[in-house]
């Protein structure tokens, strides 16, 4: 183990003493030799609660002011810190100069510049980085490193800005800590408040030969957390807490005297209302921050493209008012501190709420599934879930001769872990029993009404719900941890509701980068009726995880009144994301899902007499629709494609011990499952009519999952010859590229950090991926298809490196197509219900019928009046003749 930096005492930093006048005095002696950045280009590169800080919407002048203002009081801060203990301190540096023929630079090429010179002026040579913006003006990275050092650099290619609390904290994260501290008791909320705070490149950074997958239980891991915790706590625990709010000019004695000539910002005057809550009473944050407070730190394994990560989590009491206080306090601390880089909160986490129709995601046509028929149903293939639960007596998991453990065991015939993180159980009916079923779920007797997708499959689970639903989370680095090292994809039916790239976004792209095999398949969310743009909640925010959302249900899952599954459902959330990256990135089925059912105090539940209506209960079996009912579907679809790269049915359609390939990446899955992806039509909104969507749009995206497209041919590089010899009829080819790169820094504008551009050349004519008609400069997944293919064209694919923040970037490419043979054809000429959709017709057709029929009774009666009255008028103009009858007339 080694530390890049030391552990410092912010109480004795932060001291008025060391804050006095001769420091600054010195410190005001060394001028930095590069510009700051902006107030402008900071909101352009980070998402953070800096426009909020500084009152920039409402002034954008007076905030520029401030900004330069803090900056410098900033640079004396960072100065101090080197003075008194050689404090390295955290920075923004980017690099935006052009090589010497005025051409911009790669990514890459303008890290070695910046490293070159950082490393240079740097006492130890060493210099570590987090990347946060690739483009081609900037290259931005987050750092650490003494201030005389960070002064030295100069000339005009770099900019060197101190970080400011406002640019550590994450978008929302005041907001959410106010918002958690009191909605913490929710039911169906996370239930302990919580901060994820990333420490600063180089800080406590694990040697890169350390294997212990434990990290926490490493001494010089606890030496460094607890030498943290104790630092700020005792920096809390004082009279005088003028001394944290003393280091952030914008809560200090220095910014409220000049901001007496233009006022100061409402953030401003809400942290010094905070403040004086706090010293009204010096004590009762006390009990909060020594005994309710709960630390972790979760290491970096890689010190050129990993952090360590600290999270604190408080127990909520009833004391709503003074928790509120405190935990803003304690994050205020947090963020003075010069190892701190990043500090957001941890939204609260909410779940995500056909028979299960296997046929719909393999054949399309009903009772027929063509991968079942020749084995690929999962087997062998483990997937991890973390939910509220399992009830592992469901006739859909039990096994009578086995109980799981959270040691993983493969002799359990479908959970081989359960880790009680949480408690042991499912609560009734509840949501994990019924997500693990759409996965894997599978009785011990034989077919059930509401077998798996994957019933060959087996689950690792992670139990993060309690009796009442509510879900409490661990590290990221343990949720994933689930099922290893067998199990290769985890489903994850949770999520939160902030919409930019947070730690847990980055986080888990950062596993799946570690973890070359590894594929996290995530809820988008169900916020999205109206419409609504914008809703694919974190960790759904991802770069190299999939984002599911949902459509429409067919056969008996379809609700009375409902489309068909040609549609999508009108709360499937939607894209983009806050960086412009579209989401959701598939869907699958998520209405009226059936699934098992939990009943805890019942061994052996099972299947009732018929299938329950969409929507409803009965026995062990429960319908259910929602972005996580969708997302099992395509975690199970994962783990057969997995099975059949692992089998060697890949390229012949057929199982072949010749062609297997072991431990098929994550990319690859993840370029199949969105290369076979089909458009919908539109989206449900019922009672508001259909939305019109286009491909790749942030209602859809790829489309919906289709295994029997995903599959079709051979995936090939460079060139692919269009061979429809065999018999094939299919005529489309259809390209993905998808990469898997470095997580991002939370909070980044452009979390794309390598750029890769897909084009395909056929017949004189060059297609750019996801019909946008040019390069894609946001996305980490491309498609490109061409309709009407005929036979002997040839395709030329190429992958080009636009941008590369890295030296290099692994990609995966697929396509699909008539190549030669016809194995994988299954059953593309026959009308599929996704095809033979008529459900808007025949809704249309009722609606008129409702419309015209009551009308024609209406008109009918009223010219069968007219033709009556006619009659009966000449009938009495008759009786008149004789005499007046007015019983006629009355009768009339």
């Amino acid at each position: 183990m080694r530390f890049a930096t030391t552990v410092v005492s912010l109480s004795t930093l932060l001291s008025p003493s060391n804050l006095g006048s001769i420091n600054i005095a010195r410190a005001e002696t060394i001028v930095p030799g590069a510009r700051s950045l902006t107030i402008d280009e900071c909101l352009r590169l980070v998402d953070t609660e800096t426009a909020t800080e500084f009152g920039w919407k409402e002034d954008a002048e007076v905030a520029s002011d401030l900004w330069d203002e803090a900056t410098a009081f900033e640079w004396k801060k960072a100065l101090t810190a080197e003075f008194i203990q050689s404090q390295k301190y955290p920075y923004l540096m980017c690099h935006v100069g052009v090589d010497d023929t005025g051409k911009s630079l790669s990514g890459y090429q303008r890290h070695q510049k910046l490293a070159a010179e950082a490393n240079d002026i740097s006492a130890d040579n060493t210099t570590y980085f987090r990347p946060l913006y690739n483009q081609d003006d900037y290259w931005c990275v987050f750092t650490h490193m003494l201030a005389s050092e960070a002064a030295k650099m100069t000339g005009d290619d770099f900019i060197v800005q101190p970080l400011l609390t406002s640019l550590k904290f994450m978008l929302g994260s005041v907001d959410g800590m106010q918002e958690d501290m009191i909605f913490y008791n929710n039911a169906d909320m996370q239930s302990d408040p919580s901060l994820d705070i990333m420490l600063c490149p180089g800080v406590g950074v694990a040697d890169a030969n350390t294997t212990d997958a434990n990290a926490t239980e490493i001494l010089s891991w606890d030496a460094l957390l607890e030498a943290l915790k104790t630092d700020l706590i005792g920096a809390l625990a004082g009279t005088d807490h003028s001394i944290i709010f003393d280091a952030i000019y914008m809560t200090s004695d220095a910014y409220f005297s000049a901001a007496s000539k233009q006022g100061a910002t409402a953030r401003s005057l809400w942290w010094k209302e905070i403040i004086q809550k706090l010293e009204e009473n010096n004590y009762y944050c006390d009990d909060m921050y020594a005994n309710r407070s709960t630390w972790t730190i979760q290491p970096a394994r890689h010190p050129e493209n990993s952090d360590s990560i600290l999270n604190v989590k408080v127990s909520a009491t009833g004391d709503v008012e003074h928790d509120t206080t405190c935990m803003v306090t304690l994050s205020m601390a947090i963020a003075a501190h010069p190892n701190v880089c990043s500090i957001e909160t941890r939204q609260r986490m909410k779940k995500h709420t056909v028979p299960v129709t296997s046929w719909l995601t393999q054949s399309e046509l009903p009772d027929k599934t063509p991968f079942f028929d020749v084995g690929l149903d999962g087997s062998g293939q483990v997937v991890a879930v973390s939910d509220t639960g399992i009830d592992q007596n469901n006739c859909y998991f039990y096994d009578p001769e086995h109980t799981p453990s959270d040691k993983y065991n493969d002799d359990h015939r479908k959970i081989v872990q359960y880790i009680d993180y949480v408690d042991d159980a499912d609560y009734e009916y509840g949501h994990g029993t019924h997500v693990c079923g759409i996965v894997a779920g599978k009785r011990i007797d034989g077919p059930g009404m509401a077998d798996g997708v994957a019933p060959g499959a087996k689950i690792a689970f992670l139990d993060i719900g309690d009796k009442a639903g509510s879900l409490t989370l661990p590290q990221d680095d343990y949720i994933l941890a689930t099922g290893s090292p067998i199990g290769k994809i985890h489903s994850a039916s949770w999520g939160s509701e902030f919409t930019f790239y947070t730690t847990q976004s980055r986080n888990f792209d950062q596993y799946m980068y570690d973890n070359d095999e590894f594929l996290i398949i995530i809820a988008a969310g169900n916020s999205g009726a109206g419409d609504t743009a914008g809703t694919v909640g974190s960790p759904a925010t991802g770069k190299n995880t999939i984002a599911v959302g949902a459509h429409h249900n067919a056969d008996t899952s379809r609700p009375k009144g409902g489309l068909g599954p040609s549609y999508i459902a009108d709360f499937s959330s939607r894209g983009p994301t806050s960086d412009g990256r579209t989401k959701p990135d598939i869907l699958a089925a998520g209405m009226a899902v059936l699934s098992a059912g939990a009943l805890p105090y019942i061994v052996g539940e099972c299947d009732p007499d018929r299938i329950p209506e969409a929507g409803s209960k009965a026995d062990g079996v429960l319908s259910l629709q929602g972005t996580s009912m969708a997302t099992p579907v395509v975690s199970a679809a994962a783990a057969i494609i997995r099975q059949y790269f692992e089998q060697g049915f890949y390229p012949t359609g057929e199982k072949d011990e010749a062609n297997i390939i072991e431990n098929p990446s994550g990319a690859l899955i993840k370029a199949v499952l969105m290369n076979g992806a089909q458009f919908l039509r539109g989206v449900d909104n019922t009672p508001n009519g259909v939305t019109e969507i286009t491909p790749y749009d942030n209602n859809q995206n790829f489309g919906r999952l289709s295994l029997q497209v995903s599959v079709l041919g051979d995936s090939n590089v460079h060139v692919v010859n269009i061979d429809k010899s065999g018999g094939c009829t299919y005529d489309k080819l259809s390209v993905t590229l998808t990469w898997v790169e470095p997580g991002s820094s939370p909070g980044c504008t452009k979390c794309v950090l390598n750029d890769l551009d897909l084009t395909v050349e056929l017949a004189g004519t060059t297609y750019y991926p996801n019909n946008i008609g040019r390069a894609d400069r946001n996305n980490n997944a491309e498609r490109v298809i061409i309709e009407g293919v005929n036979d002997g064209d040839d395709a030329m694919i190429t992958v080009n490196a636009y941008n590369l923040a890295g030296k290099s970037q692994y990609y995966s490419l697929v396509a699909t197509g008539c190549f030669g043979g016809v194995s994988n054809q299954n059953f593309l000429e026959e009308c599929s219900v996704f095809d033979c959709d008529d459900s808007m017709a025949v809704r249309k057709a009722k609606f008129y019928m409702a419309i015209f029929i009551p009308l024609g009774v209406i008109l009918l009666c009223v010219g069968g009046s007219f033709f009556m009255r006619r009659r009966r008028k000449k009938q009495l103009g008759n009786n008149f003749a004789d005499g007046p009858h007015d019983d006629q007339y009355d009768e009339g």
